[in-house]
């Protein structure tokens, strides 16, 4: 006797920073629910008379507006906070101006830090908000940390001031990021943590934060500390597509070989970028 299909849970939304991802998530835990449900019965329970907005909204066809969520929110089954994280989420993703994004991410943060998935995920909802988290624990691994946050806060750079230090190290074990084994030591519980792709919006920022911190490497380190050299190339989609793909197997070399250093010294920042300085050619020249 085969096994029923296992239903999966219904989504969080706090868990999202794509209010389009959140909606094709929702979407597919009724149809998972109700095999004969569709987008069609969605317009009906939400009371929207276009049976195909749902879609058109998550495959980016349509805007979602604030009066079209709101009737989504329930069929959802979402409260009356989660209601007003959606809205938000929803003004967020489909914000013009940079500032606005900023200023509705910051009160996106503040909801979710309020939620009760933060109690229930703090290292998801906290340790993607501040390098420092990541900077820490990778120093853990390669420094003799038994406790000395003074020590270990001088062995970063530029160095972190022990009651910071105390702070970081307090959630890391309390998240099980790092552990303090029977001799004192403390140690990563794994070497990676790979982002969730639901908080993608909060990742973003966390890169931009390494990639501002890079800006200063040229004036702080001589060249036989450091690499770092910047190319302008005219290629085309193809070699665009190659050169995209060597990159991604680049990093996956670098992690195999951290992966294999089993007695780390230093803490090194890898940043590998590639990305359009230019609008990409409509007809190359000589054809029509």
């Amino acid at each position: 006797m085969e096994a029923a299909p296992k239903i999966p849970s219904r989504p969080n939304v706090y868990q999202y920073d794509d209010f389009r991802a959140f909606l094709k998530a929702a979407f597919e835990f009724l149809k998972a629910s109700d095999p004969a449900y569709s987008y069609r019965k969605f317009a009906r329970d939400a009371s929207i008379s276009n049976p195909g907005y749902l879609l058109d909204v998550i495959i980016g066809k349509r805007t979602l507006s604030r009066n079209q969520a709101q009737k989504m929110a329930p069929v959802f089954g979402l409260n009356e906070a989660e209601t007003e994280f959606l809205l938000r989420l929803t003004e967020f993703g489909q914000a013009k101006r940079d500032a606005d994004r900023q200023t509705l991410y910051q009160d996106l943060l503040l909801r979710r830090n309020r939620s009760r998935f933060a109690r229930f995920s703090p290292s998801l909802v906290k340790y993607y908000q501040d390098y420092h988290y990541s900077l820490v624990r990778c120093a853990v691994n390669a420094f003799d940390f038994r406790g000395d946050c003074e020590a270990l806060g001088k062995f970063l750079e530029p160095p972190l001031a022990p009651a910071l230090v105390r702070k970081y190290v307090q959630d890391l074990e309390e998240w099980g990021l790092i552990i303090r084994a029977s001799g004192g030591r403390y140690h990563v519980t794994q070497k990676f943590v790979e982002p969730p792709p639901t908080l993608s919006a909060l990742v973003r920022r966390l890169n931009r934060e390494w990639i501002l911190q890079a800006s200063e490497v040229p004036f702080k380190f001589g060249p036989a500390d450091r690499h770092i050299s910047t190319m302008l190339i005219m290629v085309s989609e193809e070699t665009r597509k190659k050169l995209m793909e060597r990159a991604e197997n680049f990093r996956k070399e670098m992690l195999d070989l951290v992966e294999k250093d089993t007695d780390p010294e230093m803490i090194l920042q890898l940043s590998v970028q590639l990305f359009p300085k230019s609008r990409r050619l409509r007809a190359r020249k000589g054809k029509a």
